[in-house]
């Protein structure tokens, strides 16, 4: 547990960066003064958590990994329903977390993000023109996908990994509720969105994204009591 504290701890004080060589099983054995067994089952904990990648072989060795939040979102996600968030509690992260990206967007989008917005947005739009695409798993998907792009165009890598684990979350708590006509208001409210950040106006598109949510989680709830949808 010390060697697996310690360069964690180097991590996080920025000691020790993406790609640092640590050594081989052997080096780091004598660096810390314990056996290999120790250092071999640090390294696999460590590895477990995408901090350390391990190679064998000629020029193999440890060293410190390059970031990648995949896994750790979706233990977030999955460790968020095992402790009992519920969906209200999921709908006021996003809205505070969106809100406030969209705002950000909207001074921080280059043309590449707002491009790449566009690209979600006729997803979400091509489904809604096609009925024979059409699917609430794949409207769902786009729609979040859509959201995403919104965060991350906010350029704070923090705020798009926790929406990512928002996303896992809500797509189970609103696929069953997607239809065609929902997804005909959902691309109207993105347009508008999308404009809004394009235009640079941050407070309409903070505006846009919190009225949105609300009504989202508004029939959600009434979803949740008759099949109406949302």
């Amino acid at each position: 547990m010390r060697v697996e504290k310690q360069i964690k701890e180097a991590v996080l004080d920025g000691k020790l960066l993406p790609g640092d060589f640590l050594g081989s099983e052997n080096d780091l054995a004598e660096q810390f003064q314990v056996s290999r067994l120790p250092i071999r089952e640090a390294m696999g904990r460590l590895q477990a958590l995408g901090v350390v990648d391990v190679r064998t072989g000629a020029g193999g060795g440890t060293r410190i990994a390059n970031g990648n939040d995949a896994p750790v979102v979706e233990a977030l996600a999955i460790q968020l329903k095992l402790i009992g968030v519920g969906s209200g509690e999921v709908f006021d992260a996003q809205v505070i977390i969106e809100s406030s990206a969209a705002e950000m967007a909207a001074k921080m989008a280059t043309a590449e993000d707002i491009a790449r917005m566009e690209a979600r947005l006729a997803e979400v739009e091509e489904l809604v023109a096609n009925p024979d695409e059409f699917t609430p798993e794949k409207l769902t998907s786009a729609s979040l996908a859509f959201h995403q792009s919104i965060v991350d165009a906010s350029h704070n890598q923090f705020l798009s990994s926790i929406m990512k684990a928002i996303s896992y979350v809500l797509y189970r708590s609103v696929n069953p509720y997607t239809t065609p006509a929902v997804g005909k208001r959902l691309v109207q409210r993105h347009r508008k969105v999308l404009a809004a950040i394009a235009a640079r106006d941050g407070s309409l598109a903070r505006q846009l994204v919190t009225e949105h949510v609300a009504k989202v989680r508004a029939k959600h709830g009434a979803a949740g009591k008759s099949p109406a949808g949302n």
